[in-house]
């Protein structure tokens, strides 16, 4: 049940959302596009309570923790269809040309363009 507001220098204060002000609040938000907070301040909210909401009536959206997961991976060599492919590395005005990838560590490919990039003092 909604608590009714007190006004305090003619302005309404604080009261209690029901869940179903509490949904369309969070639906608008959605709709909006807007981050949180930038929605929240247009509106005379407060993020936090939008923020409860939104986790309390469960938006449908999986936690931050589950979408960034890594997952097991073992590199077993490359496939057939890679041995003898060629690799060009550009960066800025240089050009470097690996004619069989298979022939040389990837470390030291890693270290060459690490050290391309670079810009220089």
């Amino acid at each position: 049940m909604a608590k009714r507001a007190r006004k305090v220098a003619g302005k309404p204060r604080w009261r209690q959302w029901t869940a179903a002000e509490a949904r369309r609040v969070v639906k608008a938000w959605r709709a909006s596009g807007l981050p949180l907070a930038t929605f929240a301040r247009k509106r005379g909210l407060c993020a936090e309570r939008v923020r409860w909401w939104r986790q309390r009536l469960g938006d449908g959206h999986a936690p931050r923790e589950e979408l960034l997961k890594l997952v097991p991976a073992v590199v077993t060599g490359l496939p057939p269809s890679t041995a003898n492919t060629a690799l060009t590395v550009r960066a800025g005005d240089v050009v470097v040309e690996i004619a069989d990838v298979s022939a040389v560590p990837p470390a030291w490919v890693s270290a060459l363009v690490s050290g391309i990039a670079r810009p220089t003092p």
